[in-house]
């Protein structure tokens, strides 16, 4: 296995500038993670708070990963946290069946190499924690993956949609489950890993009982023998402990959208904002029989979106103090949560993360908080044997794959064509169109009407033309099919659907033929400091 990297940073513009223009973003966020000093200052801000609130999560912490069946690492650095004697680094992902795309492990080893690189900096421990989506809703983003076939990103999911808008944690394992798992194994060769892999899943899926649990105990199986431990915010201890930032919000509503919407027109001058304002939201959620609804604050009472139920200030802030389990936070809200629960010294995310805290910093003031130090997730692209031979073979680097993958192909059969065929069927068509409109002006003199037939005598010629070009064409690509398979299946494999192979395909075909030990090869790999895309090539 070896690697190099390639200076190719996000499409978002604003976590581009992020990673490449800090200048231009910095007075967004608290820290500069490419600042040593920042970690320092952001380690001594969190050693002045109180650490109540950490030790009262640990005992929950404790009973939730042996439920997953953590191993010692994972209890050491819980019981680290429980003493007061540890910080974190953070990251987090919604629930998708069978972890959901690669990036969610890449998020999960970028915690967990940046709580080992801290702990060497800061010379106190730090733990990696892994916050759940639990409380997300959106079944459609998570209830599928993609996997690398010969013919291309073929799609595994589950169907069975559930009505109204049901947190993922609420969302239970269903037969349909055992349908998909068959369907991996169907899609994937029988060698290395694949019975191993396809147990796993097996297990985990009849151990829970919810989607948020499975994901869960299948992250603690590939990584708690690195100590990373888990968080699922819809569990009662993790609510009750929330309780305080869902009554604080209630009370800083009004505020908080106003700073939210001061922040968002600044963005909109250079970038635009990643959370979209909606006048009046509360950045909360209810759960009413069952179902999350957002909640607004409208004329001085917090209401559902269609108005039809409605609370008072006091009532709601007494249902958040007295049922918490009610309430679920929105994507403004979640970091604060998380500040408000864990030593947070840093946090792992994606570019829509990055993107997101930038409208951030001053909600966070509002709860007396600062912004963690934020760091981009690990961003990586995995080539195997034989895509880096068709790379050799027909002289395509990997940069170029990147740039125009949807028409990679075509740009070969243009570059493969020794005859011409474009320009000569062009000179062709121009040629003719000139001569035949000199002898249409010569012979409308004849007779003014021939000028119609002549042009119903072009458009057959250049039907005729058109449909001869076509045929030429395709067969210039007959003779090429083999260079056309091969290099789709390139393109296929590192820029599937036209996206980064992060966010289209999945661990598991991975794991189950080169085995899960690719796990600490990928993790070796990974320097924290640096945030161009990682190209790792298997040998």
């Amino acid at each position: 296995m070896h690697t190099e990297e390639i200076e190719w940073y996000y499409s978002q513009p604003l976590a581009r500038a992020y990673l490449s223009h800090w200048q231009s973003v910095s007075h967004f966020f608290e820290y500069n993670a490419k600042d040593p000093q920042s970690i320092k200052e952001r380690f001594k801000y969190l050693m002045q708070g109180s650490n109540k609130g950490w030790c009262q999560l640990a005992q929950h912490l404790k009973d939730y990963n042996q439920m997953l069946g953590c191993d010692a690492n994972t209890l050491s650095n819980i019981d680290l946290l429980s003493k007061g004697q540890a910080v974190a680094v953070v990251t987090g992902q919604q629930p998708g069946i069978f972890t959901g795309p690669l990036y969610t492990i890449y998020k999960a080893m970028g915690s967990i190499k940046l709580a080992k690189e801290l702990t060497r900096e800061l010379n106190y421990s730090v733990v990696p924690i892994f916050w759940i989506g639990a409380d997300d809703h959106d079944f459609e983003e998570t209830n599928h993956i993609f996997v690398p076939t010969s013919l291309g990103p073929q799609r595994i999911g589950i169907e069975d949609k559930p009505r109204g808008r049901i947190s993922l944690a609420h969302i239970p394992v269903t037969n349909e489950l055992s349908k998909a798992i068959q369907r991996l194994k169907e899609l994937t060769p029988p060698m290395g890993w694949q019975e191993e892999g396809l147990a796993l899943l097996k297990e985990t899926a009849n151990k829970y009982n919810n989607l948020a649990d499975w994901f869960a105990g299948i992250m603690t199986e590939l990584f708690t023998r690195w100590g990373l431990i888990m968080i699922n915010p819809v569990q009662q201890p993790v609510r009750q402990l929330s309780r305080e930032v869902f009554y604080q919000t209630i009370k800083l509503a009004p505020k908080i959208d106003q700073q939210l919407q001061l922040t968002s027109q600044i963005i909109k001058e250079k970038f635009i904002p990643q959370v979209q304002g909606e006048e009046g939201k509360a950045h909360l959620f209810i759960y009413i029989n069952g179902e999350r609804k957002a909640l607004y604050f409208r004329k001085g009472l917090f209401c559902s979106r269609e108005g039809s139920m409605a609370w008072t200030p006091d009532e709601l802030a007494g249902l958040a103090m007295n049922k918490p389990e009610m309430f679920s936070p929105d994507v403004v809200l979640r970091p604060i949560v998380q500040e408000t629960l864990m030593p947070v010294v840093a946090y792992v995310g994606g570019p829509g993360e990055i993107s997101y805290f930038a409208q951030l910093r001053q909600v966070f003031k509002l709860f007396n908080h600062n912004m963690p130090v934020i760091f981009p997730r690990p961003n990586i692209t995995l080539v195997e044997p034989l895509m880096s031979k068709l790379m050799k073979k027909y002289q395509i680097p990997v940069e170029k794959i990147f740039e125009d993958s949807l028409n990679i192909v075509h740009q070969y059969l243009k570059e493969s064509d020794i005859l011409g065929i474009n320009t000569n069927f062009n000179m062709f068509r121009s040629n003719l169109f000139e001569q035949h409109s000199k002898l249409v002006k010569e012979v409308s003199s004849l007779d003014p009407e021939l000028k119609v037939l002549a042009q119903e005598n072009i458009k057959r010629l250049k039907k005729v033309i058109n449909s001869f070009e076509e045929k030429v064409k395709q067969r210039h690509r007959k003779k090429n099919q083999e260079a056309v398979r091969q290099i789709t299946k390139l393109a296929h494999m590192l820029q599937p659907l036209g996206m980064w192979q992060e966010r289209v395909y999945n661990v598991f075909p991975f794991l189950m033929k080169y085995n899960i030990s690719i796990l600490e090869d990928i993790y070796n790999t990974i320097d924290v400091y640096d945030w161009r895309q990682k190209i790792i090539y298997f040998d």
